[in-house]
């Protein structure tokens, strides 16, 4: 076989697996929000208890912190990469 259609077929191989991660990752953010809705959690943050702001919640309803937590988590997570 060609070498570039070996590399071709790798590439496309290896897109379509990422993008079957991000779905399965999707599908199970919807399932998190779902069984949220039914314990009564839907719209309060994982870690501070508060509540969501609903505008945040319209624009990703899969959301579980608040943007408060959501900056700190991002903030550690940038310092631990470094």
């Amino acid at each position: 076989a060609d070498p570039l259609d070996q590399a071709s077929l790798e590439a496309d191989r290896n897109f379509t697996l990422r993008q079957k991660q991000r779905e399965g990752k999707f599908i199970r953010e919807i399932e998190h929000a779902l069984s949220r809705l039914d314990e009564g959690t839907f719209g309060l943050c994982d870690l501070c208890g508060e509540e969501i702001p609903e505008k945040r919640l319209k624009v990703y309803p899969m959301t579980t912190l608040c943007i408060q937590c959501q900056s700190e988590q991002e903030t550690k997570e940038r310092v631990r990469g470094l």
